[in-house]
């Protein structure tokens, strides 16, 4: 009888590192709680290998900003952390934000084409990390968080260095096989930098407990 070939699948949580055995991604990560969608599988040719930590964490040379994005529909309100936010544009200011599908203000967003983009402190990686493990179905995210809601309804944490309100140009989204790419408009914000900003790299490093 020939031997069966048995495919091992091992993933590794794009947060904090660690692996995890089986078909599918764990439901959550055993060390820092993080979603399913949150783990990358690991190719078998390097499962034997002595992994750099980096080459699952995304591409460390583009270090970037991280946003908490706050999106409503109706009185459900939803808060996010998402480091893939650039701008695009000065006149009008636009910027690019990409969404998982599989998150909850993915929907809120597409149903309503409004949210909030506020940047953290380089002190908030714990609430980064909050809002960026944790799901909106699952758990009332706001509960003990203090927020004020600016004219479309979008939240915004108090103690972030501002926001933005932007508004969606449906005809400019584009959509991929597992994120959404939205394009949309700065319609109104207030800012005071006067802290260093949280870098995905400074969220990396203070996930290394």
């Amino acid at each position: 009888m020939a031997q069966k070939n048995w495919q091992i699948y091992l993933w590794r949580c794009s947060l904090c590192g660690s692996k995890a055995y089986g078909k599918k991604p764990p439901a959550q990560c055993s060390k820092c709680n993080s979603e399913a969608n949150r783990h990358v599988l690991i190719p078998k040719q390097d499962q034997n290998k002595t992994l750099d930590f980096e080459k699952y964490l995304g591409m460390p040379s583009l270090n970037s900003f991280l946003y908490l994005v706050g999106s409503a529909l109706d009185d459900k309100v939803n808060v996010m952390c998402c480091n893939s936010v650039t701008q695009i544009n000065f006149c009008p200011l636009r910027v690019a934000v990409v969404i998982n599908k599989n998150n909850l203000s993915h929907d809120l967003i597409k149903e309503t084409g409004f949210f909030t983009l506020a940047p953290l402190t380089k002190s908030q990686g714990k609430i980064a990390h909050f809002f960026g493990r944790n799901s909106g179905r699952q758990v009332n995210k706001l509960e003990n968080y203090t927020y004020k809601l600016v004219n479309s309804g979008c939240p915004v944490i108090d103690g972030c260095l501002g926001y933005y309100e932007c508004e969606v140009e449906h005809g400019s989204t584009v959509e991929f096989d597992s994120h959404t790419l939205f394009i949309a408009k700065v319609i109104d914000g207030s800012l005071n930098l006067n802290k260093p900003q949280l870098t995905y790299d400074d969220y990396k490093q203070e996930l290394r407990f």
